[in-house]
């Protein structure tokens, strides 16, 4: 398959497609769907959220679940700036030192007047450089300070502390928030069962069968116009249907 990538599976590393889908809470309706081959969702947040939007009318506001797979800042703040709201919980490493016992990053506050961090001791942690390809910034302590500081031993066994922050940190904290219990739960219970649906029923198997992006797009397609046409012959009624698909 020459457009697929080789993904990690139960059987090792396969060709394989990343299908991507959007589904309405409301009424259990697919509203967008995509092959991708994309080896993880990381990306896949505001293509998806824009596609979601487009498909149900483009509303001012759209609330957008998705698991911490799609957590990414810099889509989070692009969706915020065109109205979309994501609750997706926040894929996070730890900042600590150490043997990992030692202050992690939730223990420093960042004053965004001064774009500075204050650690748990009061010091000011200051910007140094931005890494890792523009998404972190990195604040440093003054050495004397930490080398007087009374909570150095719980802080960092180097000459001064260092902290990083992402630079879309604001977007990832409150997706974070509406990342609800309540909310991971609704996205369970909307997702997952159309995902099964196509697989198990309308497929009849788990692997595509046509060849390249192309065909499985067709396929993956297919197989939602039939769900959907299920969904909504149960939402709507046979009859409703069949006059709103004549009219």
């Amino acid at each position: 398959v020459p457009e697929a990538r080789f993904m990690r599976t139960t059987e090792g590393k396969r060709p394989a497609y990343n299908v991507q889908t959007a589904v309405d809470a409301a009424h259990g309706i697919i509203v967008a769907q995509e092959v991708t081959t994309e080896t993880n969702d990381t990306r896949s947040l505001l293509p998806m959220a824009e596609a979601a939007k487009q498909a149900v009318g483009d509303p001012a506001s759209l609330h957008v679940v998705a698991d911490a797979g799609y957590s990414n800042g810099e889509q989070a703040a692009q969706c915020e700036a065109q109205g979309i709201e994501p609750h997706v919980p926040a894929n996070r490493a730890v900042n600590n030192q150490g043997d990992g016992t030692q202050f992690d990053r939730s223990k420093f506050s960042y004053d965004e007047t001064s774009d500075t961090m204050r650690c748990p001791a009061g010091e000011t942690l200051r910007r140094q450089r931005v890494n890792k390809g523009g998404r972190q910034v990195v604040y440093v302590a003054e050495a004397a300070a930490c080398g007087a500081c009374p909570l150095r031993a719980r802080c960092t066994t180097a000459a001064r502390r260092v902290v990083t922050r992402h630079v879309h940190e604001g977007a990832l904290q409150r997706m974070q928030q509406r990342a609800t219990a309540e909310a991971m739960r609704l996205r369970r219970c909307v997702v997952e069962r159309p995902f099964a649906e196509l697989k198990y029923r309308i497929f009849g198997h788990p692997r595509f069968l046509l060849r390249g992006r192309g065909g499985a797009q067709t396929e993956i397609s297919l197989a939602t116009m039939a769900y959907n046409l299920k969904r909504m012959m149960i939402v709507l009624g046979g009859a409703s249907l069949r006059a709103a698909l004549a009219a």
